[in-house]
């Protein structure tokens, strides 16, 4: 049961990460060949620990309102949501112009600090989701301005309110 829990997870990750990779593709940024080789891995759980997620620390909101920024910022990119819990989120979106199928996911993990919200957010691209020729690239680092950008946004809506 747990295995299948931590499945769960790791999908919603991969998810909400290729959301992410989507909608900065369709803004023109790209990803050498390089990089995505060597982020290239089947391992599921060694996607998860290689590289640190891309964070922002948000006070004086709940993780509700959080979420609902998230989720309204990413659809409105054309993403859709993958899962959802109180305290994360998983966005997924097909990626065109791909010779193979290939979905972005974005993945928000929300955990309560002393200082407000830390909102991680990591991205995957998956090549053939759901069978088994599936491979998973973690590309967050190499998205990591794109992302502190996004990031920045949402402590932006939060000092609005």
């Amino acid at each position: 049961m747990k295995l299948a829990y931590n499945l769960q997870i790791w999908r919603s990750i991969h998810t909400l990460s290729i959301l992410l990779v989507a909608s900065i593709i369709s803004a023109c940024t790209t990803i050498s060949p390089s990089e995505q080789a060597n982020s290239n891995t089947n391992n599921t759980s060694s996607v998860s620990k290689n590289q640190p997620s891309t964070s922002i620390i948000i006070p004086s909101r709940s993780s509700k309102a959080i979420l609902e920024d998230i989720i309204k910022y990413r659809t409105d990119k054309g993403m859709k949501i993958r899962s959802r819990g109180n305290q994360r989120v998983e966005m997924m979106m097909p990626m065109s112009n791909t010779s193979i199928p290939t979905e972005a996911r974005m993945q928000y993990i929300l955990t309560q600090t002393e200082q407000g919200w830390r909102v991680n957010v990591r991205v995957f691209q998956i090549s053939n989701p759901g069978s088994k020729q599936e491979t998973v690239q973690e590309i967050t680092q190499a998205l990591a301005d794109k992302l502190a950008e996004e990031l920045a946004l949402y402590a932006k809506i939060a000092t609005k309110r």
